[in-house]
């Protein structure tokens, strides 16, 4: 493995099993931050505001700015940004994502009755507390003529008791037989807005930056998407078995942190 000057990190399967780091995550981070690296980390965990991951990461013992967080929300604000008129957005999430996005100044439905105000977006994004009144407020306003966009693409969320179904399983619960998820628009990995959130931290040539992660269509597709290189790891989602059907193979593989660690420290002492 080459020596890069930026590092993206997936989290969930990645750095993050559950409630605990995988063994070596501090160590990885450790290593790369007294290597003076610059060290971002790039989620599709649509549960979260950027504050809540903050403090939910140092309890497990990663410290990180919310600077360094790269999360589903931002890709939100760039997608929206690029709208033009007014726009009206019911939520089906987490409070704290509607918290920090209703910070933006957007404008937030709180039922399908509600005045709106331009186009009307349903944002869709995992969360424990969902519940069938907030889904049939959604496909109301989806039967209206809403357009569904996702906060992430992803069908299932690796946990240690197992996986747990995540945003893409909860939406074809709200496709009708006039609607197909794949008219939905997703902003998490790898879409353009995540992607031009990435972006917008290289500071130099795309050759020095790597993305890392255990998913080969959210991970290393958006690494690849962007030109930089991509290191997957089999600790998550992935299987060495899916490699066979993919045509462009990630830079690296990796069975887990350790080996990872271990490359990276080669790195530094050759």
């Amino acid at each position: 493995m080459k020596e890069y000057r930026t590092y993206f990190f997936d989290l969930d399967g990645t750095l993050v099993n559950g409630k605990t780091l995988f063994p070596y995550a501090k160590e990885i981070i450790a290593e790369l931050t007294a290597q003076k690296k610059q060290l971002y980390f790039l989620t599709n965990h649509p549960i979260r505001s950027r504050k809540e991951l903050k403090q939910h990461l140092q309890q497990m013992g990663l410290t990180v700015s919310m600077q360094q967080l790269l999360t589903p929300t931002l890709a939100i604000l760039e997608y929206f940004g690029e709208k033009q008129g007014p726009v009206s957005l019911y939520i089906v999430g987490s409070p704290m994502i509607k918290e920090e996005i209703s910070r933006e100044g957007l404008h937030l439905l709180h039922s399908s009755r509600d005045p709106v105000c331009g186009e009307v977006y349903v944002i869709l994004g995992m969360a424990p507390n969902i519940g069938y009144n907030q889904l049939q407020e959604a496909f109301f306003l989806l039967q209206q003529g809403a357009r569904l966009v996702l906060l992430n693409p992803d069908l299932f969320c690796p946990t240690p008791n197992g996986l747990l179904l995540d945003t893409g399983s909860i939406a074809r619960v709200l496709m009708n037989e006039k609607m197909d998820i794949h008219q939905a628009e997703t902003v998490g990995k790898p879409s353009i807005w995540m992607q031009q959130v990435l972006l917008k931290k290289i500071r130099h040539a795309r050759s020095r930056s790597v993305m890392i992660g255990d998913s080969l269509t959210s991970d290393i597709a958006i690494g690849q998407a962007v030109g930089i290189d991509t290191v997957l790891l089999y600790s998550g989602v992935t299987k060495k078995s899916s490699l066979e059907f993919v045509k462009q193979k990630p830079t690296y593989e990796y069975d887990s942190l350790k080996q990872l660690y271990e490359a990276l420290k080669e790195v530094r002492y050759v």
